[in-house]
């Protein structure tokens, strides 16, 4: 369809990716690029984003080879390809996994409630509005507990098997960052055998979970931890004389949604006994052992952690968030244009993004029998956009 009818142009019929962020032809879509132009978020006037009518005050406009979108910002882009989807195909529009840094499907996330759900099945519940929370290493190097955001599937991505001396493997790429023990920062493909870990360490004390604190070597209860994030947030005040108390009477479950705080008097009565003062437990790692390549491409996933950048596996150890989303519309049938492209940076530091490299990748839909209306048929606002597309509800489209 690109060769004999033009649906992307320009069009490269191979995966470019020698020492770039990789573009062109993938086994069931394309890697788009994304050219220099960004229109990159600021709220220096505080101007106000209307999704119905951005303020041009809310956008700086950049041309260069790279730009960094600040931490919890965003910026818009146009695609260098320019696209004309036939009238039995729709697309959707994938971030590529170099930007997320991902693992595979089964990797098991370790959350604060005692169970570890695989990233595939966390995406799957948080499509019906689940929230879950897991344990971050915060500033300073203190762990704390954190709200994951956005479990998701990415792509399709080379692995590394990284073998830990527990005898736990974890399946990432090899640009996924894994926290160091002495606090440094270190990709999976740097990784040596001997390094050690931050690690995650888990025990119970009269039915209570107690998490290592790698800043002074102590366990500490996690459901206090929980009641530092409600009160963080506003949930409740940090009243002093009151208890804390789990609803459901569960120890195990440390959701924030499950801590309360009580009076200390009715709290010693429910439970009818207090508890003791928690002695610290010898300092000791997870190391790796081995790393190896896996072959083919995997189902990669990932999540975010916008407090921390941060977030603990079940294996023990914790690694990156997945910080730049990108976020596409569908392409329609008989749809035609530029792609403007929405980056969003989730994490706490800034995000570099590349002029002219792999951008996302679009996956192409094709149907039984073309569409009975298609884009082009409904006269759509953004049909023939060049540039970048600000939303528009008034039937023009714009052009940055």
């Amino acid at each position: 369809m690109s060769l004999e009818h033009g649906m992307i142009e320009p069009f490269v019929d191979e995966q470019v990716r020698s020492g770039i962020i990789s573009y062109g032809l993938t086994s069931y879509g394309y890697d788009m690029r994304v050219t220099n132009h960004f229109k990159v978020f600021t709220n220096v006037f505080n101007a106000l984003v209307d999704p119905k009518n951005f303020n041009p005050r809310s956008f700086v406009d950049i041309e260069a080879d790279h730009i960094d979108i600040p931490p919890n910002s965003f910026a818009l882009a146009q695609s260098l390809e320019r696209f004309r989807i036939p009238r039995n195909v729709s697309c959707i529009v994938i971030g590529k996994s170099t930007y997320a840094r991902c693992f595979s499907a089964d990797t098991r996330v370790a959350l604060v409630d005692g169970t570890a759900p695989t990233l595939e099945e966390m995406a799957r519940r948080a499509d019906n509005g689940e929230l879950f929370w897991g344990y971050s290493i915060g500033p300073n190097g203190r762990l704390i507990v954190s709200l994951l955001e956005q479990p998701r599937y990415i792509g399709r991505d080379s692995l590394l098997e990284v073998t830990l001396d527990n005898g736990e493997k974890i399946n990432c790429t090899p640009d996924h960052i894994f926290l160091m023990r002495d606090g440094r920062e270190t990709s999976a493909d740097q990784l040596r055998p001997g390094d050690s870990l931050m690690p995650l360490y888990r025990d119970y004390h009269r039915g209570y979970e107690m998490v290592y604190q790698p800043l002074n070597g102590f366990l500490n209860p996690t459901h206090r931890l929980a009641d530092e994030w409600n009160t963080r947030y506003g949930i409740y005040p940090d009243v002093p004389g009151t208890h804390r108390h789990h609803k459901d009477m569960n120890r195990r479950n440390n959701n924030p949604w499950n801590i309360e705080r009580m009076e200390a008097s009715a709290h010693i009565r429910l439970h009818n006994n207090v508890i003791h003062a928690f002695k610290g437990i010898a300092v000791r790692n997870h190391k790796v052992t081995a790393i190896r390549s896996l072959p083919g491409t995997h189902d990669v996933y990932c999540l975010t952690v916008p407090e921390a950048g941060n977030f603990a596996l079940e294996a023990g150890v914790f690694v990156h968030n997945c910080g730049i989303i990108i976020n596409v519309t569908p392409l329609e049938p008989e749809w035609e244009g530029f792609v403007t492209i929405e980056i969003s940076n989730t994490t706490p530091l800034p995000a570099r993004i590349y002029a002219n490299e792999g951008i996302g990748q679009v996956l192409f839909l094709e149907g039984d029998e073309p569409c009975e209306t298609s884009y082009a048929d409904k006269r759509g606002k953004y049909q023939g956009q060049v540039g970048i597309v600000l939303p528009r509800i008034d039937g023009s489209a714009q052009e940055g």
